[in-house]
């Protein structure tokens, strides 16, 4: 194939061409999903109007997934009313006898959904979550003998919480009545529009997205999102919601709002920035127990793989506020390194490698390995008109 070529030219040759291999396999974070295309979305999408955000598609992705448990979803938004303009212009209203209409268990749901579609996060049930809470809380109480009881602290090894909190709800609908009827618009928490023939609507959301560090209920990260959705006849195209959040309907009917597609829409925007932020970290776990220069951690191959080099860190003195009792952490010390001799799927086994210090359990472990970098387009490039 090369003969006649150079060696130094064919050599050249063949970096290239396994570049180009590479870069041809890498895939972008995610993709924005209209009935023509898929385009690739840039690192920063504050500006890109919420209605290419409403069907995201999620790249390829088989490296490390943290482990994270979504918290119950807070509403603080003042809604609690919703109105509509039926046919021939006549208003309808609804008040609600609660300050929590805005459908908190569905978003919740939908965040859950969109987070494991993204492959990057390994998700512990909030029930699940719920009745560890409740053990742990039991065993700080004196009533269970402390030996048996769950230690504080240990969520399931999630290393972060992630929390949404509902700031902002709006939804405004205007239309004409179809086969349901005005009657059948109200659920059970939620206005859906059922037979409606929309004309024109505008739903407006505000999503405030926390990171929280799990074991000490730091805020790592903050992000206000705005989601609005402005049109009539968009569809969700079902770019891999599953049957959690379809359940008995919900999501099919919640989906058709214009309400809803803008929490659809900023959901996608929240999660896009969760990856961005807990992608660019390394992982991170604890040591269940030290025996004859071996280390037994709780991150498993998902995490970790054979080979990678841990740094064993040993926790020190909590520092207290005292002003507000609030931990601001403490000055962890540096007992040595560890490699991954052993990745299973919950835990792995690890050889010490050089050493200052005994390692206890509880101490915590922090990879060495570069985090996989995140692919994004160099620009948003706006579909025209009719192509998306």
């Amino acid at each position: 194939m090369f003969r006649g070529i150079s060696r130094h030219f064919q050599l050249s040759l063949f970096t290239v061409l396994v570049t180009a291999a590479s870069l041809a396999q890498a895939d972008y974070l995610a993709y924005a999903v209209g009935e023509q295309s898929e385009i690739p979305l840039p690192e920063r999408i504050d500006k890109i109007d919420s209605k290419y955000l409403l069907n995201v598609k999620w790249g390829n992705y088989d490296g490390a997934r943290a482990r994270v448990a979504v918290l119950e979803v807070d509403n603080n938004s003042s809604s609690n009313s919703f109105s509509m303009t039926g046919p021939n212009g006549q208003s309808y209203s609804w008040s609600y006898d609660h300050a929590n209409q805005v459908p908190v268990n569905g978003i919740e749901a939908i965040v859950t959904d969109v987070m494991n579609q993204t492959g990057r996060f390994r998700l512990i049930e909030r029930q699940a979550l719920g009745a560890v809470l409740q053990e742990q809380d039991l065993a700080t109480s004196g009533r269970v003998a402390k030996p048996s009881g769950a230690r504080t602290g240990n969520v399931l090894g999630a290393q972060h919480l992630v929390q949404v909190v509902v700031t902002d709800y709006e939804a405004n609908t205007s239309g004409n009545s179809g086969g349901g009827g005005i009657g059948a618009l109200v659920g059970n928490r939620v206005p859906v529009l059922g037979g409606l023939g929309v004309k024109n609507s505008k739903g407006r959301v505000g999503l405030n997205f926390r990171l929280i560090d799990a074991e000490t209920s730091e805020v790592l990260y903050t992000k206000q999102i705005e989601s609005v959705i402005k049109e009539s006849g968009l569809t969700v195209g079902g770019v891999g919601f599953g049957s959690s959040v379809a359940a008995g309907g919900f999501f099919s009917n919640y989906s058709k709002t214009p309400i809803g597609q803008a929490v659809i829409a900023g959901i996608n925007k929240g999660v896009y920035e969760l990856v961005k932020q807990i992608g660019a970290a390394p992982a991170t776990g604890s040591v269940i127990k030290s025996e004859g220069g071996q280390v037994w951690v709780n991150i498993g191959n998902s995490s970790v793989s054979n080979g990678d080099v841990l740094r064993v860190m040993s926790k020190g003195e909590e520092l207290i506020d005292p002003d507000t009792g609030i931990s601001l952490g403490s000055q962890d010390t540096e007992v040595g390194t560890v490699r991954v001799s052993n990745a299973q799927e919950k835990f792995s086994i690890a050889n010490t490698v050089s050493m200052n210090g005994s390692v206890k359990r509880g101490d915590k472990v922090i990879s060495t390995a570069a985090p996989p970098s995140i692919d994004y387009a160099d620009r948003w490039k706006k579909p025209k008109r009719g192509k998306f």
